[in-house]
């Protein structure tokens, strides 16, 4: 499936998370650019979820992102060892793009070396579910992150202020030069979906079936309400 969308100025991501979304990946998502799969909670709630997505896979519709979330960078599994090695090389040939965390890359070395040989778009996250982020812990993680190839820089970190947000729009607007996706995570994800895009962020999420994380909106609340 060619994907024409990453030259985009805004990229609507819409995420599934549950089996009863599945279907959704053969319909087509008028409002997504790119429909995320949260394999991690599929795989919380079904051992065998490889083999429940791939048919759905095969018959996608939209572009596909391949998520596989850690626990501490926000998952609903605690994956074992080579666990999500096993399950990425099963699942990448049939998605059309790959999220990978910044802290988990010494981990993930195999599947990066499959998703890029398979000329997989990839995506670049780093997030900070637990506390607010700092400035300065914002900006190692964006000279971390260009050590690294990839189409999209992702930052999610929790937001409970307009101070805490004012980080997020800092990290943006000081660095015009890459491609940055940012959102905040808790009270003030809403609101980041509406001011981020506006100042440059590549990605804004919302859910497809239910939420993917705490307090995120749906995307089609964020096509006819926020943007």
């Amino acid at each position: 499936m060619a994907l024409n969308i990453w030259k985009k100025p805004l990229i609507h991501v819409g995420c599934i998370s549950t089996e009863k979304g599945l279907p959704l990946i053969t319909k087509k998502q008028s409002d997504a650019d790119l429909v995320e799969l949260r394999f991690d909670s599929l795989y919380a709630a079904h051992p065998d979820a490889a083999d429940r997505v791939l048919p759905f896979l095969q018959k996608r519709k939209n572009p596909v992102l391949l998520t596989l979330r850690t626990k501490n960078e926000g998952g609903s599994h605690t994956w074992k060892s080579t666990e999500r090695i096993r399950l990425f090389e099963k699942l990448i040939p049939h998605a059309d793009a790959v999220d990978f965390e910044l802290a988990n890359l010494p981990l993930l070395k195999p599947s990066l070396a499959l998703a890029r040989r398979l000329d997989k778009k990839i995506i670049l996250s780093a997030h900070a579910i637990s506390r607010k982020i700092t400035y300065k812990r914002g900006l190692q993680w964006l000279t971390r992150m260009r050590k690294h190839r990839a189409e999209i820089y992702k930052i999610a970190a929790l937001a409970r202020t307009q101070q805490d947000l004012n980080v997020l729009a800092k990290l943006l607007i000081d660095h015009p030069e890459l491609r940055i996706g940012v959102m905040a995570i808790g009270p003030m994800a809403a609101q980041s979906r509406k001011v981020m895009p506006l100042l440059g962020s590549k990605l804004v999420y919302g859910y497809l079936d239910v939420p993917a994380a705490k307090n995120q909106p749906s995307l089609q609340e964020i096509r006819e309400n926020l943007l």
